[in-house]
C-alpha cells in the first residue's frame, strides 16, 4: 500500500463581478495545468468540489512532469439544451510551491 503525500491544488472560479460560478449550471469543468488536463463531472475523483472550491488532484509521478512555473486555464460546458462552452476563465502561473498536500489514507 502506498504511504505519503497527495497533491492538489485548489481553484475558485468567479465572473468579472467576483460573483462564484453556479455549480447546478454546470456540465463539467476542464482544467489544463501545462500539459495535463483534469475534467470535473461531479462523479469522478481527480477533481473534487466543495464549497465553491475545486481541488484538482495529482500524482507524484504528475507532479514531476512540471517545470517550476506552468501555465493554466479551465474551460466550463454548461447544462441546457444548447450546451455552451464558458471561455477561458483562469489564465494563471502555477508555481511548484502552491502545491497542496495530504497524507494518504492508510
Amino acid at each position: 500500500m502506498k504511504q505519503g503525500n497527495q497533491f492538489y491544488l485548489e481553484f475558485e472560479i468567479v465572473d468579472n463581478e467576483n460573483n462564484k460560478l453556479d455549480i447546478k449550471a454546470v456540465l463539467k469543468v476542464q482544467f489544463n495545468i501545462g500539459n495535463l488536463t483534469k475534467t470535473y463531472d461531479g462523479t469522478g475523483k481527480e477533481v473534487t468540489y466543495e464549497n465553491g472550491v475545486f481541488k484538482v488532484w495529482l500524482t507524484e509521478e504528475e507532479t514531476f512532469n512540471f517545470d517550476s512555473k506552468v501555465k493554466m486555464d479551465a474551460r466550463i460546458l454548461f447544462k441546457g439544451d444548447k450546451k455552451t462552452i464558458g471561455g477561458t476563465y483562469i489564465i494563471d502561473e502555477y508555481w511548484y510551491d502552491s502545491l497542496k498536500e495530504e497524507p494518504l489514507d492508510v
